[in-house]
């Protein structure tokens, strides 16, 4: 208990320090967010393509568990599941708070459900997001490289990462898809040599993975949505404050990379140090104000995600 307590106060400590830090360096800008409230169109479409990413998470999420359930698991219910888990993430320590949440109530769907199983699909979902969130910034960054590099040439490193990190995920799947009998065998042979009790529940999971490949791939592609949607939602409550150039097709190139930082567990959703990530992350760009362009979305997100108590007070969860 201590420890945790010590470990928030850190964290809290951390984000409290960033912001300080930004705001005493004039590189964050809360005016910003005031002039957002001109500008009601483009609140009401992130709060639209929010809950709408909710509903493909659902989706994606349904996917997973119905490989190992016959039950029909309603949308809706796996929507105000995710949402109250957004919500649990936005206020509790830790980036996994929202997930424990979720395998609470995920399982009054189906008695069957174990909480290895549960904790198994959610983290699959998870991976197949992240490889979504890279493959989108590694095409883009490869499709759109000569347009982007002729507006910020300073991209360059940014967009040779991208490159990597998206041929380091197909390469996985790759290996997944087409050669999961070969590594099946490898832990087979790994099981007879040493730790026979830990490789033969590896074998379990992977033998568990490639059982519903297909509906992985289905995840994938509507991870990509999810990803792309969620570079719209940021353009969205950012474009009319940009100083500087830079459009859709340079945000699509960093925006996600910049959004997978914030798991990490470092300050309460993202706090701080997405502020940090994102000014240097829009500096690329040419775009002196990046600090405070990220603020607009982090608040709008986080009052989306805060809202996420209502479905939370409206759902009777089994003791």
């Amino acid at each position: 208990m201590l420890k945790t307590f010590f470990i928030t106060t850190l964290k809290l400590a951390i984000a409290v320090g960033l912001i300080a830090w930004l705001l005493q360096s004039g590189k964050l800008d809360f005016t910003l967010l005031v002039k957002l409230y001109d500008y009601p169109l483009a609140i009401l479409t992130a709060v639209f393509l929010s809950l709408f990413n909710f509903w493909l998470i659902s989706i994606r999420w349904r996917s997973i568990l119905s490989a190992r359930s016959s039950a029909n698991i309603p949308i809706m219910g796996l929507l105000k599941i995710t949402w109250i888990g957004q919500f649990f993430s936005s206020v509790l320590p830790g980036s996994m708070s929202g997930d424990l949440v979720k395998v609470l109530y995920v399982q009054k769907f189906d008695a069957k459900f174990s909480k290895k199983f549960v904790f198994a699909s959610i983290l699959i979902d998870r991976v197949m997001g992240l490889s979504g969130l890279i493959l989108l910034v590694g095409l883009s960054s490869l499709f759109f490289s000569k347009h982007i590099l002729s507006n910020a040439p300073l991209m360059k490193p940014l967009l040779n990462m991208n490159y990597v990190l998206a041929t380091f995920v197909l390469l996985a799947l790759g290996i997944f898809f087409f050669f999961h009998d070969f590594i099946r065998t490898t832990f087979v042979r790994a099981e007879g040599l040493f730790l026979p009790k830990f490789w033969k529940k590896i074998i379990i999971l992977w033998d568990d993975l490639t059982s519903i490949r297909s509906r992985m791939i289905k995840a994938l592609m509507i991870a990509l949505v999810v990803q792309f949607t969620g570079v719209v939602i940021f353009w969205s409550v950012i474009q009319p404050f940009v100083e500087g150039h830079m459009d859709f097709l340079q945000a699509l190139a960093f925006i996600p990379i910049g959004l997978m930082t914030l798991a990490l567990p470092i300050a309460p959703s993202g706090l701080g140090v997405g502020h940090v990530i994102f000014d240097k992350l829009f500096s690329f760009s040419g775009i002196a104000n990046g600090a405070s362009l990220f603020n607009n979305y982090f608040v709008i997100t986080l009052l989306v995600n805060i809202v996420g108590v209502i479905p939370y007070l409206l759902t009777k969860r089994k003791p």
